[in-house]
């Protein structure tokens, strides 16, 4: 089967291609998901994360679960700030608070 040029559907968010036999064939997008997460969650949290984002992605979009690229990263409690403090900062206070 040889495709050829197609033209981009703008409501779908991908490329419809004509086939030798003039059916559309719908090559879908691939959704990529960058979540960022203040470290100290377990590995399976994140695999449950994964997991639930996935199914999230191919209810909400018409998509496969194949083509969903997740991308988690955990930042530093030093490296990420709230009301001018890092949460670093702000952990120790509310811990000497409560001490």
């Amino acid at each position: 089967m040889r495709l050829f040029p197609g033209r981009f559907d703008s409501h779908r968010g991908s490329w419809n291609h004509i086939c030798e036999n003039h059916f559309y064939k719908r090559i879908p997008s691939m959704p990529i998901v960058n979540i960022q997460l203040i470290e100290g969650r377990s590995d399976a949290q994140k695999e449950a994360l994964i997991e639930k984002v996935t199914e999230a992605c191919v209810a909400s979009i018409d998509c496969t679960p194949e083509s969903v690229r997740i991308l988690l990263s955990d930042v530093s409690t030093q490296h990420f700030g709230m009301a001018g403090e890092s949460v670093a900062k702000r952990r120790a206070a509310k811990e000497s608070n409560g001490a």
